[in-house]
């Protein structure tokens, strides 16, 4: 009986010391009079306006709603965990809120995608209410993203064409070029042009296009501005030819454990609006290293007309392997496909 009482004792000891630990090792801190402080992380840099301005902006409100119950602390440039382990933090709650890029965890979000196939999305804004939308109407859009409470998705702006050295306008001229890619899906866009993808990290272009390590890259405008690659861009191709889609998202317990009329502010958030205010922050950027290119002397190739007809023509198997694929692995490939060129139009 003495061992039995002793173990008992032991197991409840046991117990209490896990449910302590747990309640330490969690991201966000929850006090008596369910005050929350919000851990927040992003691979951004912290004078990226992701934290001066949308997040800063977030944890103000609902600082300012809550009366002080919420406050919120800002871990940009990976300081908690790499870009792609981002999404993971907020699973866990090692973050109560995370961004990254869907693409940094290949093979996680196969859907949202979609948005990288060329030529559906002109701005961030667009590619933003477009992405929102079909979160909204899917319900594989929503499972994708089931382990988090997700507050807002929105994209870049759309990525082009940059040489240092080589003009291009036609497909042909892609052939043979080594060109960094920033997804598995970019590869493939590149390699149906002929051209060989490099994957590469945003911060090593500037140096790999300056010593001809890479002949061009697929970049938005807004990384002429926040990398400085304008003053190594001297041709610039316009074509919409992809677009990086973004998540932020919440862990769940964080979300559950705020109180009911904090849940109900922060869903009036959620959505639209957030993803329209990233997408004219990318927007923003994208303006002021078109400007700094352009007074580089940089040279602008818009592809428009015939000129675009034949990278459309080039370009067409690579979204027909996209809807095969998704069709394969039992998603509605081809009506998500088609709802995208409605959204095209529908959200400009």
């Amino acid at each position: 009986m003495g061992n039995l009482k002793r173990n008992g004792i032991a197991i409840i000891c046991l117990i209490f010391i896990t449910a302590i630990l747990g309640a330490c090792n969690s991201s966000s801190v929850t006090g008596d009079e369910g005050n929350t402080n919000l851990v927040i992380s992003h691979f951004l840099p912290g004078t990226h306006p992701v934290q001066t301005n949308l997040f800063k902006e977030l944890g103000d409100r609902l600082n300012e709603n809550s009366n002080g119950r919420i406050t919120y602390e800002l871990y940009p440039s990976n300081a908690l965990g790499e870009a792609g382990s981002q999404y993971d933090m907020a699973v866990t709650g090692e973050a109560d809120i995370a961004l990254s890029v869907h693409g940094y965890t290949n093979g996680r979000f196969p859907l949202v995608r979609v948005l990288e196939l060329p030529f559906l999305t002109e701005s961030a804004e667009h590619g933003s209410k477009i992405i929102t939308k079909l979160y909204e109407e899917f319900p594989e859009f929503q499972e994708e993203h089931g382990d988090t409470v997700p507050l807002w998705l929105f994209t870049a702006d759309p990525a082009q064409i940059v040489s240092k050295n080589h003009r291009i306008e036609n497909p042909e001229d892609m052939k043979g070029l080594r060109v960094r890619s920033p997804s598995p899906l970019a590869n493939e866009i590149l390699e149906q042009l002929g051209a060989v993808p490099v994957s590469m990290p945003m911060g090593d272009v500037y140096e790999a296009l300056e010593r001809g390590v890479i002949d061009a890259a697929v970049i938005p405008l807004e990384a002429l501005y926040a990398y400085n690659l304008h003053e190594v861009a001297k041709y610039v191709t316009l074509g919409n030819f992809s677009s990086t889609p973004f998540f932020s998202v919440m862990n769940k317990d964080t979300y559950n454990s705020l109180q009911k009329s904090d849940r109900k502010y922060l869903d009036s958030l959620k959505g639209m609006e957030y993803a329209i205010k990233s997408g004219q922050t990318w927007d923003a950027s994208g303006k002021k290293g078109f400007q700094l290119a352009k007074e580089n002397k940089a040279e602008f190739i818009e592809l428009k007309g015939e000129l675009l007809e034949n990278w459309q023509k080039a370009l067409e198997p690579v979204a027909q392997r996209w809807i095969n694929e998704m069709e394969q692995q039992g998603y509605p490939g081809q009506e998500i496909y088609n709802r995208v060129l409605e959204l095209k139009e529908e959200m400009k």
